[in-house]
Parts: C-alpha cells; sequence; structure tokens
C-alpha cells in the first residue's frame, strides 16, 4: 500500500492557526508538510493569516502589527504577532518539511510569489487555493488545482464526468495534481487522476475512519489536523 504524504493543518496543536507557535507544532508533529495560509498586506507582505479583513487592504505590515490593529484583526492574535511568510520559509530551511502554501486570495499572489524567490524556497514548497496563472508565471512550482469545495449538483449521478473535467483542467493550465475535500473525493476521481500522471490530495481529514478510507483509496497525500493519528495509523497498515 502507498504510503500517502502527511500535511499537518495550521493549527494542529494548541496554538491559534498561523502563528508561529502554531508552525512550530505542525513541524514537531513529524509531518511531511506543514500548511499554512497566506494573505497580503496593503504594502505587499505576505504574512499567515487565513479570514480576509478590511484591515488588510488599508494598512501595511508595520501599521498592522501594532497591538491595537491585530486585536481588530484577529483576536485570536492579541497575545501573538503576525507572522512573515519570509519569517516561516527561513526557519523551514532548518527542517527537512515542505510547506503548503494555501493562497487565499488572488491579489495575494504577487506577494507570495516574490517572497517565496526571494527566500530561494522554491523547491520547499506546495502552492493550494488562489493559484491561477501560477504553473505558467512560475515554472517548476508545485502547484495543485483546487477543485469545487462541494460537488456541483449536475454532476451527483455523473461523477465521471467531474473526474473528466477537473483533470483536464488542471493538465490544460500545468498543475501537478489536485487538491480536493475529501468529501467530494471518490475512487474514481483519483484513479483518473493517476492515469493522467496528476497526483490527488485531500483535505482537511481528522476522524481515524476517514483517514483510513483515505489511505486505502491511495491519496498521495492527506491534510490533517491530527498527524500524529495518522502517523500512527501508518505504521499499522
Amino acid at each position: 500500500m502507498k504510503r500517502p504524504r502527511i500535511a499537518a493543518h495550521t493549527g494542529c496543536g494548541k496554538a491559534p492557526d498561523n502563528t508561529m507557535e502554531s508552525f512550530m507544532e505542525g513541524i514537531h508533529s513529524g509531518a511531511d508538510i506543514v500548511e499554512v495560509d497566506v494573505r497580503a498586506t496593503k504594502d505587499g507582505v505576505a504574512v499567515l493569516l487565513h479570514d480576509d479583513s478590511p484591515l488588510l487592504h488599508t494598512h501595511t505590515y508595520s501599521q498592522l502589527i501594532q497591538p491595537e490593529i491585530i486585536a481588530q484583526l484577529n483576536l485570536e492574535h492579541s497575545e501573538h504577532s503576525i507572522v512573515r511568510l519570509d519569517e516561516v520559509l527561513r526557519v523551514a530551511k532548518s527542517y527537512e518539511v515542505k510547506l503548503n502554501l494555501d493562497i487565499k486570495s488572488l491579489d495575494s499572489i504577487e506577494a507570495t510569489m516574490r517572497t517565496v524567490i526571494e527566500m530561494e524556497s522554491q523547491n520547499q514548497i506546495y502552492i493550494t487555493g488562489s493559484s491561477k496563472g501560477i504553473p505558467q508565471l512560475y515554472p517548476g512550482i508545485e502547484v495543485l488545482m483546487n477543485t469545487p469545495y462541494t460537488l456541483p449538483s449536475q454532476y451527483e449521478e455523473h461523477y465521471t464526468e467531474f473526474t473528466e473535467e477537473i483533470c483536464e483542467r488542471a493538465l490544460r493550465a500545468g498543475y501537478l495534481g489536485l487538491n480536493m475535500n475529501f468529501r467530494t473525493c471518490r475512487k474514481e476521481a483519483i484513479d483518473a487522476a493517476h492515469a493522467k500522471g496528476l497526483i490527488v490530495w485531500v483535505y482537511t481529514v481528522n476522524e481515524p475512519e476517514d483517514l483510513n478510507t483515505y489511505i486505502e483509496l491511495g491519496v498521495d497525500a492527506i491534510t490533517t489536523r491530527r498527524p500524529e493519528a495518522l502517523i500512527q495509523l501508518l505504521r499499522v497498515c
């Protein structure tokens, strides 16, 4: 049985999502990959944040990190600093771990990719999320195409058509593979993708029963908030 790569979702431990503490918990979990969410500030600094906020569009990074602004941006960050992407890329160089940069908006792509190139981290990352144009503009970067979060109603009884469509779209755009909400991922999609040379990555899988299912189905990577549980399951498979 093929072993899937383990991606630790940000917030896989006790620390709030997208903090430096959370990133380090992901590294020390034993996962192969650590996922973080990336957005850009008004002045084009790539930072770790999941949710959008008007403050990102009206404030520079130096303004956002002021305590009174951090509290408005995200209450969880009131006791944690806002982390720049270059900071986690620098830390990651000391570990045998890759990063999954989940870009949260199209207007965050330029800042994200500029930072990756400046840090010479092209070989240490995967890109998911908002990724339009990245495979063409940045050859060599490993980018996965996010498929629809829920299965479109017209494909409920025509899943094969869905798999053919998403695989063809990924191939035409130069993607490495598919990044799928696990609830939309079936054996037919995995088989179709593999037949076309695409990998399949599923997110965010936390329950042991679901983890076992996708191990057995042969996906290439699993994003989870329970990396230790997935590691244990793989030991007994």
